[in-house]
Parts: structure tokens; C-alpha cells; sequence
């Protein structure tokens, strides 16, 4: 933490899986600001996540408070939307609730409400559950434009023009704040060498060793 100025970023997203995969993991990247306050990644933190589960908002409660355990004053978390592993859903104002950390979901594009309905009420019995979760971080999502593309953001513990500034300061590559894209890229790396293994671990354990 020698690079860090006080001032941190996370983004939340999971990683790779297969059709006959239990789990696969969420990964918290941890970006912070260093000298002339360039966003550097300091540290990944990787949790199992059940595919098709609801436990996706417990696993997040970990990461951020392993997180916060180590020592890294987070500002904010960013969400790549609340869907993960399937349709594991996140709620997010739970996770700001149960850490404090104000949470940040993004999506890159537009939600088709219709089919993720249909898919839901075809798989899932409590998809009015999972349906209540997505609505309400629906009802809150706002387009927001910024130097490298507009995003859709729904803001959580933090008002609406700092969550704002602050995906738009997230921004250095792309559109996709960079904690974000590294959360993606480790736990997707992470979850395919984990996959290469015969038998994948997935497979055969509900918890990762």
C-alpha cells in the first residue's frame, strides 16, 4: 500500500464459467490513487459465488470487508450491473448497509426487461424475488455521460453528482471504470486456470480450497 494516497476504488465482477459449474468467483479489485492522482490496481480479492444462486450479495459483503480489513479506505464499489454468475442477483443497497461502502453499479448497456423475465419465470422459482432486486436497481439507473462514453450508474450511500464524478474519474481506457475491467480480467484468469484442472473444482465442491 506504499503507492496509496488514501484514496480508493473497487470494482466487483465474476469470472468465467461453464454450463456444469457449481461456482465460479467474484473478484474485488482494488484501485488507488497514486502521486498526480493516477488510479493504480494494488490487490485482488476472490470469493466463490454459487452459479444461479442468490448469494451473491453475501460473497460481496466479504470481499469489501476483507477489503477494509486490509487496510484500503474505500470510496466507492463498482458493480458490473447486479447480475452475477447466471442470475445470482446482488442487492446493493444491502451491501452498502452491511459495509458502509457506498456502491456504484454500472452497466455498459442497455437492460432488456422482457427477457430477462421470460428467462427468470422459466428457471427459477422465486424469480419475483430476483425480479423485485433488479426492478429497484432499475427504477434508480441514470445515463450519465463522461470523457471516454456515457454509462448507465444507479448510485447507493453516495449522491447522485458525486457518483457521477466519480465513474467518470473510474474512466481511464474505456468507458468501463478500471476497477471494474480488472476485477474482470483476474477473476475470469483465476476461474479458467482453476477450470484447466481435471476435475474443475467447480465441479466437484461447493466451497473453494
Amino acid at each position: 500500500m506504499e503507492n496509496c494516497c488514501g484514496d480508493c476504488l473497487a470494482g466487483l465482477d465474476d469470472g468465467f464459467f461453464q454450463k456444469t459449474w457449481k461456482k465460479t468467483l467474484l473478484g474485488l479489485a482494488i484501485h488507488c490513487q497514486a502521486p498526480g492522482g493516477i488510479l493504480v490496481p494494488l490487490d485482488v480479492f476472490l470469493e466463490p459465488v454459487t452459479v444461479d444462486g442468490m448469494d451473491a450479495t453475501q460473497r460481496a459483503v466479504v470481499l469489501v470487508k476483507r477489503a477494509l480489513r486490509a487496510g484500503y479506505p474505500l470510496r466507492a464499489v463498482f458493480t458490473d450491473t447486479v447480475v452475477f454468475a447466471g442470475f445470482n442477483i446482488l442487492d446493493p443497497e444491502a451491501l452498502y448497509r452491511e459495509t458502509m461502502v457506498p456502491v456504484i453499479t454500472v452497466n455498459l448497456y442497455p437492460h432488456d426487461e422482457e427477457r430477462i423475465k421470460r428467462a427468470l419465470v422459466k428457471h427459477f422459482p422465486d424469480h419475483e424475488e430476483r425480479l423485485r432486486l433488479l426492478r429497484s436497481n432499475w427504477a434508480k439507473q441514470r445515463r450519465v455521460s463522461c470523457r471516454k462514453g456515457s454509462i448507465i450508474i444507479a448510485s447507493y450511500g453516495l449522491g447522485f453528482p458525486e457518483a457521477w464524478a466519480t465513474a467518470c474519474q473510474a474512466q481511464v481506457y474505456s468507458r468501463e471504470p478500471e476497477p471494474l475491467y480488472t476485477a474482470g480480467l483476474l477473476a475470469s484468469t483465476a476461474t479458467r486456470l482453476l477450470g484447466s484442472q481435471s476435475p474443475p473444482p467447480f465441479t466437484r465442491s461447493p466451497h473453494l480450497k
